[in-house]
């Protein structure tokens, strides 16, 4: 194991290890030389045939450009000890949004990330041999700011080269290092040996998670309930999530066959089904939707004027980047894309009738009935003709005449209402919690430590934040109603009066996560801690830039936790006591900001962000950009550490 500020070939020092395994370790380090954050890879290969392997597979990872791959830049041996130097993906992996979200994402996003990792598994498989990842889960995606997928593996350093191994002689994929379970095909769980096959096993098995919220059961359990003669008891991820076409469905519960001879021989023919399925849901939208503005024009007038007719159902194309809306808007674009027009009137084949003004129509091409029809005959068929007419058109009148006035009160009630507050209203908040509406600011602070240095710009969406700290009061529910561990500061198990009302403190982050999730909401992440703090002007406090006795109670005579409801300086939002009472769990990883890097750390594990300081930190610790990581769980002390929660705003999605 390589330790923290140890400087490799000069040029690369470590800042934390990130992961390790039986065969490797994955560290962050600072490139001194381009002033840039990298990934380390260390590998612990013991035979010659090891280190050779491990160098061949990194001579063919550097030499790989796709998009949706991390890009290898260096290669070096350290007393026999071999390393890979990568491109350093920060943000959250998906199996933590996932979990962040509580719900599944949208059907349109996910078809986008499939159609990115397959054009990059079509990539690796293409190579003689084959490169094969044999880890893909949701926590070895990222996503990058724009919106698209990498596939890392910044977990378990399991395999040869960054984790990912080739397939080579006559034992090909024999080396199996490690391996998630669930997504796991049966041949790897069983050593039997792993082929292209095997990574679209895994990645389908990604992509159910990612579209039903669920974990899939194993290969092995599914295996053995067939082997009974049950039937394979992994339902279609239509039937979790409606929004999932049921072609789509079928494809991946193809892709994710137990037996690999049933699945699809290669990541080229999977996507070409996907997007055939795409295509023939997208013409079948495309034919409804022709076939109610036919049955419009048939039976309906066109009106000179009246109300809009409704926008166009649309379907990205599947290079489109995805956007972070709600469900149910996103997967609107399951539809075609074409542009609204007037659907041309069509006229059955009939027989010469006179016209409105007495004379005869043009005769039809197709052949008709005899021209001696009797003219009785014609004329009931007329009346019958206009009669059906005029009851459409008085139907269409006063169904447009009834939408066009509740169209304008609807416009009236919301002009009223905007004249009156003098502005577009925001939405109302839960009881307890401000509005903040989110935008671009000014994340971190160059004046600060390493912890808050590079500033950088960010951009969160709107949300709602606590206005103050979870109090004993409202945790003593939560642990009254779930038989939930009491805080470590609590005395008997039990708080007395006297502290109700103050933040409740001594919690992990696994206790207010577990909270957050109980009271229907979530713990905010950093970004959305320091925005709900700060807002868009920079301030170094809630308040301003000057730090001011009375507003918070750090470096105050008389310090100790402020009751909910008598709280100190507001945020622009109106959250009270964000600094300065007590430290504040947030949902975010400890990790150096973009070009930044972080001092050797003193403490181990899962380190989350608290923020805020507590009522015995000073004015300078204090701040709404100051920041340190502590453990999310083990025997450590939380006493000064407590937490506020945030919720997502309808019509947002994070």
């Amino acid at each position: 194991m390589v330790s923290p500020n140890t400087i490799l070939q000069g040029r690369y020092r470590i800042v934390q290890q990130l992961g390790a395994g039986g065969m490797g370790a994955v560290y962050q380090a600072m490139d001194e030389n381009l002033s840039c954050v990298v990934a380390v890879k260390e590998t612990f290969a013991t035979t010659d045939g090891h280190r050779r392997a491990f160098k061949r597979e990194a001579e063919l990872l550097a030499n790989l450009t796709h998009p949706a791959l991390p890009r290898v830049t260096d290669h070096f041996t350290l007393d026999k000890e071999q390393f890979l130097v990568m491109q350093f993906i920060s943000g959250n992996d998906l199996a933590e949004l996932l979990t962040l979200r509580e719900r599944p994402f949208s059907t349109a996003r996910v078809l986008e990330w499939a159609d990115q990792l397959l054009d990059a598994l079509e990539e690796l498989h293409s190579y003689k041999p084959p490169i094969i990842h044999r880890d893909i889960k949701p926590a070895n995606l990222k996503l990058t700011k724009k919106g698209k997928i990498i596939l890392l593996d910044f977990g378990l350093a399991k395999g040869i080269a960054g984790q990912m191994s080739t397939i080579e002689g006559e034992h090909s994929g024999l080396s199996v290092y490690g391996y998630t379970r669930q997504y796991a095909p049966l041949e790897q769980i069983r050593g039997a040996g792993t082929d292209p096959r095997s990574d679209l096993y895994s990645l389908v098995a990604t992509l159910w998670t990612l579209l039903t919220g669920e974990i899939p059961l194993d290969a092995l359990a599914r295996i053995e309930e067939k082997e009974e003669g049950k039937p394979d008891p992994l339902p279609l991820a239509s039937e979790l999530n409606s929004e999932v076409p049921h072609a789509v469905a079928l494809i991946l519960q193809k892709a994710m066959s137990v037996n690999r001879n049933s699945r699809y021989a290669s990541a080229v023919e999977m996507r070409k089904s996907l997007h055939d399925a795409l295509e023939a849901e997208r013409q079948r939208l495309a034919d409804y939707s022709q076939q109610v503005g036919e049955a419009r024009t048939l039976r309906e007038p066109a009106p000179t004027s009246g109300p809009p007719t409704s926008g166009p159902l649309e379907l990205p194309p599947t290079s489109a980047a995805p956007q972070p809306t709600e469900n149910s808007k996103e997967n609107a674009s399951l539809a075609p894309q074409r542009k609204h027009e007037h659907v041309p009137t069509i006229v059955s084949p009939r027989p010469n009738v006179p016209s409105w003004d007495g004379q005869t129509a043009a005769p039809s091409t197709t052949s008709v009935a005899s021209p001696l029809t009797s003219r009785t005959r014609g004329s009931r068929k007329i009346i019958f003709i206009v009669a059906a007419l005029v009851l459409a058109i008085t139907g269409a009148v006063v169904m447009w005449l009834m939408s066009s006035r509740t169209n304008e009160r609807q416009a009236k009630n919301q002009q009223g209402g905007q004249q009156a507050t003098g502005k577009e209203s925001n939405p109302t908040p839960p009881a307890g919690m401000a509005y903040v509406p989110g935008g671009e600011f000014t994340l971190g602070r160059d004046a600060g430590d390493e912890y808050e240095r590079p500033a950088h710009k960010v951009t969160v969406r709107p949300f709602f934040v606590d206005q103050y700290e979870v109090t004993n009061e409202d945790y003593a529910k939560f642990v009254k109603g779930t038989n939930h561990r009491a805080p470590s500061n609590w005395v008997g198990g039990s708080y007395t009066a006297v502290v109700g009302r103050k933040p409740v403190t001594g919690v992990s982050w696994d206790d207010a996560s577990d909270y957050a999730k109980w009271a229907g909401k979530r713990l905010p992440s950093e970004e959305e801690w320091e925005f709900a703090a700060r807002g868009t002007d920079g301030r170094i406090y809630p308040w301003g830039n000057e730090w001011k006795q009375g507003l918070a109670n750090a470096d105050e005579a008389s310090r100790s936790l402020t009751d909910a409801g008598s709280s100190k300086g507001a945020s622009p939002f109106g959250a009270y006591d964000m600094v300065g009472n007590a430290w504040e769990w947030t949902a975010s990883k400890l990790a150096a900001y973009p070009s930044g890097q972080l001092p050797k750390q003193p403490l181990s594990g899962d380190l989350r962000v608290i923020r805020g300081g507590s009522y015995v930190e000073s004015k300078n610790e204090a701040t709404t950009t100051y920041r340190r990581g502590y453990p999310a769980r083990g025997q450590y002390d939380y006493g000064n550490t407590g937490f506020r929660c945030a919720k997502d705003v309808a019509g947002s999605s994070k």
